[in-house]
């Protein structure tokens, strides 16, 4: 049976988006050193983003994982020194994840690195064609936001921040 040229293009699509974003995690894992898993470095990029702190659930939602592994990601990272929980200030049921002095001293190195690392792999690309390929997810990602399929989903790009 023959699928029609629409839905053949929407499976290509998907494939080279999960091709492409398979590449990138595989290099930027490689890169990013012995001292962190590619799911901690994710933690704290977050954290790094948020010097107050943010509670398990709002982090588990930016970085689309459970809270039951969120909470062994964070009681690594808790264990090692590099993020410290703390009583949420107006719900004594919660707490605020947020990154520790060493941590916060760890991204200051590690996180210029992995822009680097970045830019170095994605510099055979011409910044014209990023810049499109930038705008066109956003759509993408507008869409599928406004489609109402995909529930609460909150955009991260760091321009809006």
């Amino acid at each position: 049976m023959t699928r029609p040229a629409a839905e053949r293009l929407e499976i290509s699509v998907w494939v080279r988006l999960m091709k492409t974003h398979g590449l990138i995690l595989r290099a930027a894992r490689a890169r990013i050193g012995p001292d962190l898993t590619l799911p901690q470095f994710d933690v704290m990029t977050q954290l790094a983003r948020a010097p107050r702190g943010v509670t398990a659930t709002v982090l588990s939602r930016h970085l689309l994982v459970t809270a039951g592994n969120l909470t062994g990601i964070v009681d690594r990272l808790e264990r090692d020194g590099l993020v410290k929980r703390t009583a949420h200030e107006s719900d004594r049921r919660s707490v605020r994840i947020r990154l520790s002095p060493a941590g916060r001293r760890m991204m200051g190195r590690v996180l210029p690195r992995h822009r680097r690392d970045i830019a170095a792999l994605l510099s055979g690309v011409p910044k014209a064609d990023l810049e499109k390929l930038r705008a066109l997810l956003g759509r993408l990602a507008g869409a599928l936001d406004a489609s109402g399929q995909l529930g609460e989903f909150d955009d991260f790009d760091e321009e809006r921040r």
